[in-house]
């Protein structure tokens, strides 16, 4: 892997992690996609605190595997731990953040 790669992945490492907190501290619904845009009806079917919690962590969680992607060296490595991560968040979502 080339350095501008490693670099590459060690700010959207960054980004994802700064956007995990600030959605984690209440700071980031706009990051929330869907719910940014949805009306005020859509918006009070969730539990904004679950759905904070759920995106938060998976944005830390993407965030740390970004991180360990230049130090693993596994081709596949992104793919292979970032699907385990979105569907449990899409589910979780979709389910336990709902009123």
């Amino acid at each position: 892997m080339e350095i501008a790669e490693i670099i590459t992945l060690w700010w959207l490492a960054a980004l994802f992690a700064l956007f995990g907190i600030l959605i984690l501290i209440g700071k980031g619904d706009w990051l929330i996609s869907g719910y940014n845009t949805a009306s005020a009806e859509k918006r009070a079917q969730y539990n904004i605190r679950r759905l904070r919690l759920v995106m938060g962590i998976t944005c830390l969680a993407m965030g740390v595997v970004m991180l360990l992607a230049p130090i693993v060296k596994y081709e596949m490595f992104i793919l292979v731990t970032t699907l385990p991560i979105v569907i449990p968040a899409l589910i979780l979502s979709n389910t336990w953040a709902k009123n």
